[in-house]
């Protein structure tokens, strides 16, 4: 997460307020070099609007040159978009928010003094400031997180994620790192991917999932397979015959 990318741009002006609010989302998900690569699905539900909106406002922000998007393949073999904010270029443009709305100008417009505006933008730059300062650690200098970008963050997303949630809703369990991690070590011990592993308890209905456990289709039959009961050859009855029982004030005599 860049704290710095998600304050520059949000200070960008792009047309439309979920425009900038799928930007903002885009810099708060990448690294120090402005790369990403959430899901269209994920970005729709952090921001609460459709997959076809977030389609189309990255569609236009390319096209305003402050990101560029491109396919690459995931291990499990789907795919994903990579995406690389040029945030930097949106300063060059007055239309994309340049230097006239800028922090600490000295135009007139802005109070005609040399010394840094202290109003725009104040509140959210303080709110950054803020939250770094009360936390001290990386891990907490946001938020919780939802179960839906934790997942993400495990490469799990779309159809599989809202799936695992619902799975494990129904055993009542949370969805954490420290669970996902679990299914990370045993998926890598099993030589799977952890979106397979996550899969594979949900379609065996476990709560979790461990390498050992008899998760492979063709053990899982062989497991459940039972062997054939053999034939009861009655053919030779010669030695019962002659035999007698007696019931009652009856005798039964076998022939």
């Amino acid at each position: 997460m860049s704290m710095f990318l998600a304050a520059k741009a949000f200070k960008l002006k792009v047309g439309n307020p979920l425009r900038k609010l799928v930007l903002v989302k885009l810099a708060d998900n990448a690294n120090d070099d402005g790369i990403c690569f959430p899901s269209y699905q994920y970005i729709a539900d952090v921001c609460e609007i459709s997959r076809r909106s977030v389609i189309n406002h990255i569609d236009e922000l390319i096209e305003m040159g402050l990101i560029s998007k491109k396919s690459r393949k995931n291990k499990d073999g789907s795919s994903s978009n990579l995406y690389q904010l040029h945030l930097e270029k949106g300063s060059e443009n007055p239309a994309l928010g340049g230097a006239n709305v800028s922090l600490g100008s000295a135009t007139p417009a802005l109070g005609g003094s040399a010394a840094p505006a202290p109003i725009t933008n104040h509140s959210f730059n303080q709110s950054i400031n803020h939250n770094t300062t009360l936390t001290g650690s990386n891990a907490r200098t946001r938020k919780s997180q939802s179960a839906v970008e934790i997942l993400a963050e495990f490469g799990i997303t779309d159809q599989l994620a809202e799936d695992f949630i619902a799975h494990r809703k129904s055993f009542k369990a949370t969805i954490t790192k420290t669970a996902l991690q679990g299914f990370q070590r045993e998926a890598d011990k099993a030589g799977i991917s952890i979106q397979q592993a996550v899969a594979i308890s949900i379609e065996r209905s476990w709560r979790g999932f461990k390498a050992h456990w008899d998760w492979r289709d063709e053990a899982q039959g062989s497991r459940l397979s039972k062997p054939d009961k053999p034939n009861y050859d009655n053919s030779d009855t010669e030695w019962i015959r002659g035999m007698e029982i007696k019931v009652g004030d009856e005798t039964w005599q076998f022939q």
